[in-house]
């Protein structure tokens, strides 16, 4: 089998890579068999993982932590995801103006919120 490559979405060293990988028979089940690069620029992947479908064509696999920790995987991406094309594009940081803070005030008028509320155990799935 050839070995797979890596291919770097940008020059930058900060952005994300892309890994190629196929699938392989591993005994009796399949498995996917990724270059090494990958498990040495991300070594949280070198333990148990876990594969979330997310559309056609689509897999999220992510790092099974042994902590408690039940973090949003959505959300984790999401904020992965920004945190990068803030370091690759921090020319495009912008502070709110203030019509947008007025904005902001205007539609949570009303609202109270305690950052110290209990919402309760399905807040924490």
């Amino acid at each position: 089998m050839p070995t797979p490559r890596t291919r770097k979405v940008t020059d930058d060293p900060a952005a994300a890579s892309s890994y190629r990988g196929r699938l392989t028979k591993t005994g009796n089940s399949s498995g996917f068999r990724f270059e090494g690069a990958l498990f040495k620029s991300h070594p949280e992947f070198k333990g148990e993982v876990k594969a979330h479908v997310i559309a056609p064509g689509r897999m999220l696999v992510t790092a099974e932590n042994i902590s408690e920790d039940r973090s949003d995987l959505v959300m984790d991406s999401f904020l992965a995801f920004l945190a990068q094309d803030m370091t690759r594009n921090p020319g495009k940081i912008r502070p709110l103006s203030a019509a947008r803070v007025k904005r902001i005030g205007e539609l949570t008028v009303g609202i109270e919120a305690n950052p110290n509320e209990d919402l309760g155990d399905a807040s924490h799935l």
